[in-house]
Protein backbone atom coordinates (compact mmCIF):
# COMPACT_ATOMS: atom_id res chain seq x y z
CA UNK A 1 0.00 0.00 0.00
CA UNK A 2 1.13 3.26 -0.57
CA UNK A 3 2.15 5.62 2.34
CA UNK A 4 -0.56 8.54 2.16
CA UNK A 5 0.71 11.69 0.87
CA UNK A 6 -0.27 15.33 0.33
CA UNK A 7 1.15 17.28 -2.30
CA UNK A 8 0.32 21.35 -2.43
CA UNK A 9 0.60 22.58 -6.32
CA UNK A 10 -1.29 25.18 -8.49
CA UNK A 11 -4.51 24.91 -10.10
CA UNK A 12 -3.80 24.87 -13.88
CA UNK A 13 -7.16 26.29 -15.39
CA UNK A 14 -6.49 29.87 -15.20
CA UNK A 15 -3.83 32.72 -13.92
CA UNK A 16 -5.18 33.23 -11.26
CA UNK A 17 -3.33 30.11 -9.13
CA UNK A 18 -5.13 29.13 -6.97
CA UNK A 19 -3.40 26.09 -4.69
CA UNK A 20 -4.94 22.98 -4.30
CA UNK A 21 -4.00 20.20 -2.33
CA UNK A 22 -4.32 16.56 -3.54
CA UNK A 23 -3.77 13.76 -0.97
CA UNK A 24 -3.54 10.17 -1.61
CA UNK A 25 -4.64 7.96 0.96
CA UNK A 26 -2.74 4.50 2.12
CA UNK A 27 -5.18 2.60 -0.12
CA UNK A 28 -4.13 5.04 -3.46
CA UNK A 29 -7.33 6.95 -3.47
CA UNK A 30 -6.81 10.53 -4.17
CA UNK A 31 -8.88 13.73 -3.56
CA UNK A 32 -8.17 17.12 -4.12
CA UNK A 33 -9.20 19.94 -2.44
CA UNK A 34 -9.04 24.21 -2.20
CA UNK A 35 -5.46 25.04 0.19
CA UNK A 36 -6.54 26.64 3.06
CA UNK A 37 -3.35 28.47 3.72
CA UNK A 38 -3.12 29.91 0.30
CA UNK A 39 -3.36 33.89 -0.26
CA UNK A 40 -5.19 33.57 -3.80
CA UNK A 41 -8.04 31.48 -2.59
CA UNK A 42 -7.82 31.05 1.18
CA UNK A 43 -9.31 27.37 0.69
CA UNK A 44 -11.76 28.51 -2.16
CA UNK A 45 -12.07 26.58 -5.46
CA UNK A 46 -14.20 27.88 -8.31
CA UNK A 47 -16.66 25.38 -10.14
CA UNK A 48 -13.37 24.21 -12.24
CA UNK A 49 -10.90 24.14 -10.02
CA UNK A 50 -13.52 22.01 -7.93
CA UNK A 51 -13.63 19.26 -10.02
CA UNK A 52 -10.03 19.20 -11.73
CA UNK A 53 -9.22 16.04 -10.07
CA UNK A 54 -11.74 14.26 -11.74
CA UNK A 55 -11.30 15.68 -14.97
CA UNK A 56 -7.79 15.21 -14.82
CA UNK A 57 -8.45 11.02 -14.42
CA UNK A 58 -11.01 11.20 -17.19
CA UNK A 59 -9.23 9.61 -19.89
CA UNK A 60 -12.89 8.37 -21.53
CA UNK A 61 -12.56 10.81 -24.53
CA UNK A 62 -8.81 12.37 -23.69
CA UNK A 63 -6.42 11.79 -27.33
CA UNK A 64 -3.57 9.99 -26.07
CA UNK A 65 -1.38 10.46 -29.27
CA UNK A 66 -1.60 12.48 -32.42
CA UNK A 67 -4.38 11.76 -35.09
CA UNK A 68 -5.31 13.08 -38.52
CA UNK A 69 -7.09 12.16 -41.42
CA UNK A 70 -6.75 13.86 -44.93
CA UNK A 71 -9.88 15.11 -45.42
CA UNK A 72 -12.97 15.71 -42.75
CA UNK A 73 -15.05 13.15 -44.49
CA UNK A 74 -12.55 10.44 -43.42
CA UNK A 75 -12.16 8.78 -39.58
CA UNK A 76 -9.63 9.92 -37.59
CA UNK A 77 -5.93 7.67 -37.67
CA UNK A 78 -3.75 7.41 -35.36
CA UNK A 79 -0.27 9.28 -36.76
CA UNK A 80 3.30 9.77 -35.01
CA UNK A 81 4.20 13.34 -33.22
CA UNK A 82 7.35 14.20 -36.19
CA UNK A 83 4.47 13.94 -39.27
CA UNK A 84 1.52 15.64 -37.03
CA UNK A 85 3.54 18.46 -36.16
CA UNK A 86 4.87 18.71 -40.20
CA UNK A 87 1.38 18.56 -40.57
CA UNK A 88 -0.25 21.32 -38.60
CA UNK A 89 3.02 23.64 -39.76
CA UNK A 90 2.36 23.00 -43.15
CA UNK A 91 -1.00 24.03 -42.57
CA UNK A 92 -0.02 26.81 -40.43
CA UNK A 93 2.48 27.85 -43.80
CA UNK A 94 -0.63 27.68 -46.31
CA UNK A 95 -3.30 29.55 -44.52
CA UNK A 96 -0.79 32.49 -43.87
CA UNK A 97 -0.16 32.25 -46.98
CA UNK A 98 -3.12 32.48 -48.79
CA UNK A 99 -4.79 34.47 -46.17
CA UNK A 100 -2.15 36.89 -44.46
CA UNK A 101 -0.84 36.22 -41.12
CA UNK A 102 -4.22 37.57 -39.45
CA UNK A 103 -5.66 34.49 -40.80
CA UNK A 104 -4.51 32.26 -37.34
CA UNK A 105 -4.16 32.90 -34.11
CA UNK A 106 -3.34 31.58 -30.88
CA UNK A 107 -5.62 30.86 -27.26
CA UNK A 108 -3.11 30.03 -24.97
CA UNK A 109 -3.59 28.97 -20.82
CA UNK A 110 -3.20 31.64 -18.28
CA UNK A 111 -0.93 29.52 -16.02
CA UNK A 112 1.98 29.96 -18.59
CA UNK A 113 5.12 31.70 -16.63
CA UNK A 114 6.62 34.72 -17.62
CA UNK A 115 9.52 33.23 -19.41
CA UNK A 116 6.67 30.90 -22.02
CA UNK A 117 4.56 33.91 -22.33
CA UNK A 118 7.62 35.71 -23.73
CA UNK A 119 8.19 32.46 -25.99
CA UNK A 120 4.65 32.10 -27.33
CA UNK A 121 4.53 35.73 -27.82
CA UNK A 122 7.64 35.79 -30.19
CA UNK A 123 6.35 32.96 -32.45
CA UNK A 124 2.92 34.45 -32.44
CA UNK A 125 3.97 38.24 -32.98
CA UNK A 126 7.77 37.91 -34.59
CA UNK A 127 7.48 34.47 -36.38
CA UNK A 128 4.20 34.36 -37.75
CA UNK A 129 3.56 38.28 -37.53
CA UNK A 130 0.07 38.57 -36.01
CA UNK A 131 -1.13 39.98 -32.71
CA UNK A 132 -4.23 37.35 -32.40
CA UNK A 133 -3.00 36.16 -29.41
CA UNK A 134 -5.08 36.20 -26.22
CA UNK A 135 -5.17 34.07 -23.03
CA UNK A 136 -8.29 32.60 -20.79
CA UNK A 137 -6.05 34.54 -18.09
CA UNK A 138 -8.14 37.80 -19.49
CA UNK A 139 -11.41 35.93 -20.42
CA UNK A 140 -13.23 33.95 -17.09
CA UNK A 141 -11.24 33.99 -13.93
CA UNK A 142 -12.34 37.81 -12.89
CA UNK A 143 -16.26 36.68 -12.97
CA UNK A 144 -15.73 33.11 -11.73
CA UNK A 145 -13.73 34.63 -8.76
CA UNK A 146 -16.29 37.79 -8.27
CA UNK A 147 -19.10 34.55 -8.02
CA UNK A 148 -17.14 32.43 -5.61
CA UNK A 149 -16.41 35.15 -3.31
CA UNK A 150 -19.05 37.14 -3.15
CA UNK A 151 -22.37 36.36 -0.90
CA UNK A 152 -25.24 35.92 -3.29
CA UNK A 153 -27.48 39.10 -3.80
CA UNK A 154 -31.49 38.69 -4.46
CA UNK A 155 -32.88 39.71 -8.14
CA UNK A 156 -36.47 40.75 -7.38
CA UNK A 157 -38.24 42.60 -11.16
CA UNK A 158 -39.86 45.73 -11.25
CA UNK A 159 -41.29 46.64 -14.11
CA UNK A 160 -39.07 45.53 -16.60
CA UNK A 161 -36.21 46.01 -14.91
CA UNK A 162 -34.40 43.60 -12.97
CA UNK A 163 -32.56 45.21 -9.34
CA UNK A 164 -30.25 43.40 -7.66
CA UNK A 165 -29.83 43.59 -3.70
Amino acid sequence: MPEPATIKTTCCYCGVGCGIEIRRDRWGQLTLTGDPDHPANRGQLCSKGRYLLQVALDRDDRLLYPMWRPRREMPLTRTDWDTALDHVAATFRRLIDRYGPDAVGFYVSGQLLTEEYYVATKLVKGFLGTHNIDSNSRLWPATSWHWATTPRRSVTTTSNRASAF
